[in-house]
């Protein structure tokens, strides 16, 4: 807990955020050899706050002498993880954040969310996984009971803040926890536990042992006592802080823990703080270090392949690799992959992983590893797994509110009555507000917001980190706009949704898009009192960025993994985005807008894909096809019927030649729609 790591990565983050699951993998598994069994094992858990604190020599050194075998860091760059495991001739899982080091091989890092994880192959057969976190630092919980906050309160306020990012970590372990194979849990919480306190049901305690899990440290020290009274910063068990000069509040506690999995031969035989009094002084960090140990008991040796990674049944999967345990008598292993069971034969292999092809989205597939021994294969059981699905996300407006068109994102004003006060919703007339196309459009109008705190919210449910960073690092934005009276600064989306920093994409003062780290196009494109549809596309695992109008592509250029322009996701509690608003009060950087509608989808699309999206339409940016109308004559009335669908209204026109499409009033969202029959026909369609 302070307050230095909540501002490292870069200012633009939000305060309460956790980082999550990255792919950078070093001293990949290739093959364990015939090594005995491992019967004893140390994991630790150091925050060595900012990538070193005050020596990252010392904190290195601290690791070595402490004799630890995996080691969950936190508030340490994916560098800095290199560097350490370089230095301690340790394999490495660098994640910006959330990194691990590990005496033994990393066998593969499995995909989850709110943390990061390995699997590490102790000895031929012998597995064991580690998932390591680190949960927001603020609001923090005891300083909220000191500012005289009742338990209800600070409770909800846990729930709010750290339970997101730690449940989805212990649902992604559940599949793990389920095996046969030891599971360590490693992490500063940010959080006490409620084993120290005297009926106060911290959840983010209680969650781990609910799903399983074993307080190492407090199973083996029972007896410490209990708050209240406040504990001290040189307590037995206390890890914030042991630098008094860091804890104004006298708030000292214990929020790192060592966490093991119950009843698969893990059993905690010692566990202990570490600081200047036991380890290196002075000791480097404003943490202390939590170092438990374990007795293993070796496993029991199966011939056929077990533990299959993604694990069998597994929906949602993103991953680039397979990676199972190996049989106790193989030699090498057929693999069998395909969309079909049991899948195709595609290597014989002496490693216990192997890369993936490109994998469709939502598709299942099948897989196999038969075992080759000494005395002939042993076949293996069928495992199939199902690739999560791209995630698409739309607003058109058509109701006059923020219910989304397509998905399930969630559009909200960011300060409640203050925007929505703000904000109003219209149809175009052709006139003060032209048509897209020639027909009328539904829009929501933003003004130039002059309070920080104003702007609208998005949040993308159900996305997960990607591009192989803790963040959503592939996505793209798309938006069919128009800046009324004359051509402003207009701030599209910021990727802090708190506010505290310069907005991400830009229409400058002259119409051109972009954005100083990225770049801005060569020229003005964007013209006033015009609709356009302008897209935004970020590959940032390939590094680039690209921007789009009305289906052409104007600029492309760098943007780092995990940096300035990557979007939270699911992983990360609250909001992802906002929108039509940015921190810099220096200037006037916003201007009034009107929203046709604006989408989302968390993948990079190419350009031929928005392309062929062309320019801002009336129905939208991804069109579904409307139902068809069935009309007939009952005596002197016209009766049309169709299927309703939310936000679809009916529209009538006199002539094609120009069209003057008029909506029917009471039709939107209904079914049936009745008038008398006129003099002259009539054209009818439905509109979105």
């Amino acid at each position: 807990m302070s307050d230095s790591k909540s501002y490292r990565a870069r200012a633009v983050r939000q305060l309460a955020r956790v980082l999550v699951l990255g792919q950078v993998l070093s001293g990949l598994l290739v093959s364990a050899g015939h090594a005995a069994p491992v019967t004893n094992l140390s994991v630790m858990s150091f925050n060595i706050w900012v990538n070193g604190g005050t020596s990252l020599p010392q904190c290195i050194e601290a690791i070595r002498t402490s004799g630890a075998d995996l080691v969950g860091l936190q508030e340490c760059s994916a560098a800095t993880a290199q560097t350490i495991a370089n230095s301690l001739g340790y394999y490495v899982h660098a994640v910006s954040g959330v990194s691990i080091v590990s005496r033994y091989p990393i066998a593969h890092a499995p995909a989850v969310q709110g943390g990061s994880a390995v699997a590490v192959e102790l000895s031929p057969g012998q597995r064991v996984y580690l998932f390591n976190c680190h949960l927001a630092a603020y609001p923090y919980g005891p300083y909220s009971m000191r500012e005289g906050r009742d338990q209800a309160f600070v409770l909800n306020q846990e729930q709010q803040t750290r339970m997101p990012a730690l449940n989805l970590l212990l649902n992604s372990m559940a599949p793990y926890l389920a095996g046969n194979s030891p599971c360590f849990l490693t992490g500063d919480f940010n959080a006490p536990s409620h084993l120290d306190y005297v009926n106060y049901p911290w959840p983010t305690s209680l969650a781990p042992l609910q799903a399983g899990l074993v307080d190492s440290y407090r199973a083996l020290h029972p007896t410490n006592r209990l708050y209240p009274s406040a504990f001290t910063f040189n307590d037995p068990g206390i890890t914030w802080t042991p630098r008094v000069d860091e804890e104004p509040n006298g708030a000292f506690d214990r929020i790192d823990f060592v966490y093991n999995s119950d009843n698969d031969g893990a059993t905690a035989v010692f566990s202990t703080e570490l600081d200047a009094r036991n380890s290196v002084n002075p000791w480097p960090s404003d943490h202390r270090a939590v170092l438990t140990r374990f007795s293993l008991t070796p496993p029991t040796l199966f011939a056929q392949a077990t533990q299959p990674f993604p694990a069998n049944g597994a929906t949602d999967v993103s991953t680039t690799t397979l990676s199972w345990l190996t049989g106790s008598n193989a030699v090498s292993h057929d693999v069998y992959f395909g969309a079909t069971s049991p899948g195709t034969f595609q290597t014989n292999t002496t490693n216990s992983t192997i890369s993936l092809p490109l994998l469709t989205p939502g598709a299942t597939y099948y897989w196999r590893v038969d075992e080759r021994t000494s005395g002939g294969a042993i076949t293996g059981a069928v495992w199939s797994f199902t690739v999560r699905n791209h995630r698409l996300y739309e607003w058109t407006f058509s109701q006059a509110d923020l219910t989304p068109a397509l998905g399930n994102g969630v559009m909200s004003y960011a300060d409640g009555a203050a925007t929505s006060n703000l904000t109003s919703f219209g149809t175009s007339d052709g006139v003060a507000v032209p048509h897209i196309n020639g027909q009328p459009t539904r829009y929501l109008r933003v003004p130039a917001f002059s309070a920080t705190g104003n702007g609208l919210h998005v949040t993308l449910t159900g996305t997960t980190p990607n591009g192989g960073g803790v963040y959503l690092n592939r996505y793209t934005l798309i938006w069919d706009v128009l800046i009324p009276g004359s051509i402003g600064w207009t701030p599209l989306f910021n990727t802090n949704p708190q506010n505290a920093n310069d907005a991400d994409f830009y229409i400058d003062s002259t119409g051109r898009l972009g954005i100083s780290p990225i770049g801005y196009a060569a020229t003005p494109l964007v013209a006033a009192n015009t609709w356009n549809r302008i897209a935004f596309t970020a590959d940032l695992a390939a590094g680039t960025a690209s921007y789009f109008l009305n289906g052409n592509r104007i600029f492309t250029g760098s943007a780092s993994l995990d940096g300035r322009h990557s979007l939270y996701s699911d992983a990360d509690a609250g909001p992802d985005l906002l929108l039509f608003n940015e921190g810099d009060t220096s200037g006037v950087y916003t201007h009034a807008a009107l929203l046709s509608a604006f989408a989302v989808t968390d993948r990079a699309m190419t350009a031929a894909e928005i392309q062929a999206l062309g320019g801002a339409n009336d129905l939208g940016i991804f069109n579904r096809a409307l139902p068809p109308v069935r009309i007939r004559r009952d005596g002197a009335s016209l009766h049309l019927e169709w299927n309703a669908m939310a936000g679809v209204r009916l529209q009538r026109t006199s002539t094609l030649a120009p069209a003057g499409w008029e909506d029917l009033p009471g039709t939107d969202g209904t079914n049936a729609y009745a008038e008398p029959l006129g003099p002259t026909g009539g054209f009818y369609r439905l509109a979105r």
